[in-house]
């Protein structure tokens, strides 16, 4: 494959699922897909899935906003992405959901 393509991911299944997305990083990522880079939210939050790893056995919460509101979004992620927050939720028994939001923040904040 010529070099040129190497920001490409291969060609995988992708699948939909209805996820609630805390406000505040919807937000974000929606400013960044609109004025930033060329690329749609699902493919930010499928980055933000692929770079999130939980370090040792033990997952570190965030406290959110008493305040903050929660958005339906129905999210196109790759199916390995769908396969690893799985896997993640079997071990850690934690919804995929907040799984979800812990990866848009872990790399929000830390990108």
């Amino acid at each position: 494959m010529n070099k040129a393509f190497y920001r490409f991911y291969e060609k995988q299944e992708w699948t939909y699922r209805t996820i609630q997305i805390e406000n505040n990083l919807y937000s974000k990522l929606k400013y960044i897909s609109e004025k930033e880079l060329d690329t749609s939210i699902s493919k930010l939050v499928d980055a933000c899935v692929e770079n999130f790893e939980i370090k040792g056995n033990k997952i570190v919460y965030y406290k959110k906003s008493e305040n903050e509101i929660t958005i339906k979004a129905s999210i196109r992620l790759r199916q390995t992405m769908w396969d690893k927050l799985e896997k993640m939720r079997v071990k850690y028994d934690v919804s995929i959901q907040k799984l979800v939001n812990m990866a848009i923040k872990y790399t929000l904040d830390n990108e």
